[in-house]
This record gives structure tokens, sequence and C-alpha cells, in this order.
């Protein structure tokens, strides 16, 4: 599958990036981690970029393993009944 750049802009900062994923896919979720950051930010005061951006992704990584769980969890049940 062919990359297209699509431009992000992430905490004021504009990133360009080369992605085989649809374009309403990698805005829609540049859009989420913008507003992640955001909230993390004036959540925890936290000013420098580096710690906010490892901050977010532990917020994400926390969020995909409470989902992940969950599914595992549906899927064992689903797969007993």
């Amino acid at each position: 599958m062919e990359k297209a750049a699509v431009s992000v802009k992430i905490c004021n900062d504009t990133y360009m990036l080369r992605t085989s994923a649809p374009q309403e896919q990698v805005l829609r979720v540049a859009q989420m981690v913008d507003e992640r950051m955001r909230k993390l930010a004036e959540q925890k005061n936290v000013q420098h970029r580096e710690k906010l951006a490892v901050w977010t992704a532990l917020d994400l990584a926390a969020e995909l393993d409470a989902l992940q769980q969950r599914y595992d969890r549906l899927l064992a049940a689903i797969r007993e009944g």
C-alpha cells in the first residue's frame, strides 16, 4: 500500500506523517492524542513536552490494557457459552 503524507497538529506543533493509514484515521488519532496531552498537562501541571508525552503514552497504554483485558474476558465468556 502506498504511503501518503498527512499533516497533524499536536500541542501547537505540526508533524508531517508518512503513513498508509487512511487520512481520516490519522487525523482522528492525532486529535485524540492532542486532547489527552492537553488534559494531562492541565491535570498534572506538566510543562516539559517529553514528560507530557510519556504521561500521555502511559495513560493511553493503561486504557488499551484495560480494554484488552475486557475483550479477553468477553471472548472467554463467548467461548464458554
